[in-house]
């Protein structure tokens, strides 16, 4: 808990049998509820989410097999979302490189200064590649001239918002663009009672499964479309 307030986890996975043990090993224990969407996975993902959730009380196993184009990042993002119970909902890759222990320092600096949705940016960080965060500055600037949002990191992986806003994000997109959208909405929805708060990422477990050059434009093309698309027909995450 964190000042009475319950907090979940939400962290999608795809093919993390080797590591998810360990990942869940290490989750803090201010943590009371911690979800695990699996998307697609091939390997034992699921057998070993079952047998952590024996043991661990805190630990559920979901699964949401929805792709578009191939990717369920966003649809298991969404479910575990709706899933979630506590006051405080985290959400952040299944990798390991988020700081997921650094939530209650990140979580007083929200309530210091009155925000609801964190979205916790890597950058500046000079030890990751700079072809990464290069094709991030662009995203940033696009996002910057259309929506005038100046943000650091259009693609963090790691939120921090309150119950409250979770049934009025609008969440649609089920390939890796839930990443911009749930921002962006976020944004728009709250102003500013929407930031930005620095974490430093940590080293991986496992390799990536994005094609980052395929997946920035994408993005490029989606963050365009969305900014001139009426969302007249979205239906909230809740």
């Amino acid at each position: 808990m964190l000042d009475g307030r319950t907090v979940s986890l939400v962290m999608p996975c795809r093919n993390e049998a080797a590591f998810l043990e360990d990942l869940i090993s290490e989750v803090p224990e201010f943590f009371d509820e911690v979800i695990c969407v699996s998307n697609k996975s091939t390997d034992n993902t699921v057998e070993v989410g079952r047998r952590i959730e024996s043991n661990e009380p805190r630990f559920k196993l979901l699964q949401d097999n929805r792709t578009a184009d191939g990717i369920g990042y966003g649809f298991a993002h969404m479910t575990g979302i709706n899933a979630a119970s506590g006051d405080v909902i985290v959400c952040a890759d299944s990798d390991g490189t988020y700081p997921v222990e650094d939530v209650p320092q990140l979580w007083h600096t929200m309530r210091e200064i009155g925000v609801t949705f964190t979205s916790c940016t890597r950058y500046p960080d000079r030890g990751i590649p700079f072809k990464l965060q290069f094709g991030v500055k662009i995203l940033n600037i696009e996002i910057a001239l259309l929506y005038g949002l100046r943000i650091h990191d259009s693609l963090s992986g790691m939120w921090i918002f309150t119950k409250d806003v979770k049934s009025r994000l609008h969440l649609t997109e089920g390939d890796w663009n839930l990443s911009p959208q749930i921002k962006l909405n976020a944004y728009e929805l709250l102003g500013p009672k929407f930031k930005e708060l620095k974490i430093t990422q940590k080293m991986r477990y496992g390799e990536t499964k994005q094609s980052y050059l395929k997946t920035g434009l994408k993005h490029l093309l989606w963050i365009a479309t969305n900014r001139f698309v009426k969302r007249s027909n979205v239906q909230p995450c809740d």
